[in-house]
């Protein structure tokens, strides 16, 4: 087979090489001067074996200079390469060029070059069944769109692997590859009735309910904030009332301990002011103050109190919990015959 091949292909070259009429292309002088280099570059590249880039070497010298002599060498070269297909029909091509341009020699050898490859070729029947055949169907090989008149046909087809796709409006894409072997056949794939696509998704359908909740929970987010907020003012409140009490009664404590200490220690009297040493004095001077802050505290606990217990109360319910952080801190203030209490925080 290799040497019936080289016999084939050194013809080809041959018989291409001789003089004869060109295609009725009008190329510019450069355009064959191209096509030469082209056609001399691929030749060479087909005697190394190089076949695929020999061809497209012969390809791009038929676009610059059509001639039948340059079709049959990249119709042997197509041959040579494998690819029976696309050979048998450059030969056909050729036949028809070298006809047309009055080369009945050209015309002869393409004639008998294709008679002798088509027996060899392989063939794919893409069937494609009425059911199937519905409003918008695309069936593909290899990317480019079939007509619908080649379904059902034994075409020609390159060896190799080929990829059958089909798709309509709203339906499921289907496909299927085939691997063609290098040897007279034929192969069938069948198109089946394509499925429905899903539809559009729900959300799409109900976009207008969906963005009638959004818009509604964005409306009601002020108002969760202000109730939270509210609450979140009585909790604050509450922790005022209690750390007030507390320090009511701390220094409330501490005032009864003076007093008593200056009565049982210094000799204290009831009086106002009282009759005792200088020490008791300062003893009660000091119990004054604690005094001053007990009834402070106890007074702003008591209304931070009764406050929270209002503003809490009063607030809108929900299901959401406010969130708050509390940092509270009562200092008493104490100076010279003055007393009082100072609370700091933050949420």
């Amino acid at each position: 087979m290799r040497v019936k091949r080289g016999v084939i292909a050194a013809s080809a070259l041959v018989l291409s090489l001789s003089l004869a009429p060109r295609a009725l292309a009008d190329p510019t002088a450069e355009d064959r001067a191209a096509a030469d280099v082209l056609f001399r570059e691929g030749r060479a590249l087909i005697k190394q074996g190089r076949y695929a880039l020999g061809c497209s070497k012969l390809v791009a010298s038929q676009k610059l200079d059509p001639m039948a002599g340059t079709l049959l060498a990249l119709a042997d070269c197509y041959e040579l390469n494998g690819e029976t297909a696309s050979a048998w029909a450059t030969f056909n091509d050729a036949e028809a060029m070298a006809r047309k341009a009055g080369d009945p020699r050209r015309s002869k050898e393409a004639a008998r070059r294709a008679d002798l490859l088509e027996p060899q070729l392989s063939r794919l029947v893409i069937e494609v069944a009425p059911e199937a055949r519905i409003e918008g169907l695309e069936v593909r090989r290899n990317t480019k769109l079939l007509d619908a008149a080649l379904f059902g046909s034994a075409i020609p087809v390159d060896p190799g692997e080929h990829t059958i796709e089909a798709a309509a409006p709203g339906k499921k894409a289907w496909s299927a590859k085939v691997l063609i072997e290098p040897e007279a056949g034929q192969s069938t794939v069948r198109v089946p009735r394509l499925e429905n696509a899903p539809a559009p998704e729900a959300a799409t359908a109900h976009a207008p309910e969906r963005l009638a909740r959004a818009h509604a929970a964005t409306s009601a987010a002020p108002a969760a904030s202000s109730w939270s907020a509210q609450k979140t003012v009585g909790l604050v409140l509450g922790g005022v009332s209690l750390a007030g009490l507390a320090v009511g009664t701390v220094f409330g404590v501490d005032t009864l301990l003076k007093v008593g200490e200056a009565r049982s220690q210094h000799g204290c009297t009831d009086d106002d002011p009282p009759r005792c040493d200088a020490e008791g004095i300062k003893l009660h001077q000091a119990a004054n103050t604690t005094a001053n802050i007990s009834n402070v505290a106890f007074a702003a606990g008591g209304a931070a109190l009764i406050a929270g217990l209002v503003v809490f109360l009063t607030a809108p319910s929900s299901e959401a919990a406010p969130k708050a952080a509390l940092e509270l801190r009562l200092q008493p203030a104490v100076g010279v015959g003055t007393a009082g209490m100072s609370l700091r925080g933050s949420f």
